[in-house]
């Protein structure tokens, strides 16, 4: 890329990718509630309905005072497993809308989701080159919540409740690190990178009117 075609882009703000981030949640989210309702026949209802009891007589007794934050700890931790392998199902199913979304959907559609295209911003490669569908999916795995989502339900299905909870724990540190320091970067550098657009080696950069 030359100095001159580097030049003539217009980097995508903060705010502007903030906001395509915010319409994209709201899209997963009718998604995730249309799967929960398609799903629901295949969840032991009963036993979905005793960990919700579970779960608000937990924060009841401790808001009363009558257990103690080691208690509640432990008891809210034994509750999110169970509710967790109960729903793996549908997080499965989430889990798959949001790779479609991020990645088919954003590769099909030249690097924008719905947000992006309401934004008028797209991703694409620093160099110019085509952007290829592993570059769009790796950078939804970091940056979208699917790796974190993926590493949890696989916790909740295959391993112990002490191996679940360490491993949520660290899971969700780590997605949190990377979404903090890409903001950080986002908001501080000259073109705007997060930390997933360095490692990947991409941009997301304003669209003209008309384009």
């Amino acid at each position: 890329m030359t100095k001159k075609q580097e030049e003539t882009k217009t980097y995508a703000k903060f705010w502007q990718r903030f906001c395509a981030f915010l319409i994209d949640m709201c899209v997963i989210s009718v998604c995730s509630i249309l799967l929960s309702w398609i799903f629901q026949p295949f969840i032991n209802q009963e036993n979905y309905q005793r960990l919700s009891d579970e779960a608000n007589s937990t924060i009841q007794d401790y808001t009363n005072q009558k257990i103690d934050s080691q208690t509640y700890l432990t008891r809210t931790s034994d509750i999110s497993y169970d509710m967790d392998r109960a729903t793996a199902l549908i997080t499965i199913a989430g889990i798959a809308i949001s790779i479609l979304y991020f990645g088919l959907w954003q590769y099909k559609h030249d690097g924008q989701t719905i947000g992006k295209k309401f934004m008028k911003i797209k991703i694409i490669k620093k160099d110019d080159s085509p952007l290829t569908i592993n570059d769009i999916l790796l950078r939804a795995l970091l940056i979208d919540s699917i790796l974190a989502d993926i590493i949890g339900v696989c916790f909740a299905i295959f391993a112990s409740k002490n191996v679940y909870f360490y491993g949520i724990v660290v899971s969700r540190t780590l997605q949190y690190f990377i979404l903090f320091i890409s903001a950080m970067m986002v908001l501080s550098t000259k073109t705007k990178q997060g930390l997933h657009d360095i490692l990947l080696k991409t941009e997301v950069i304003q669209i003209e009117q008309g384009v």
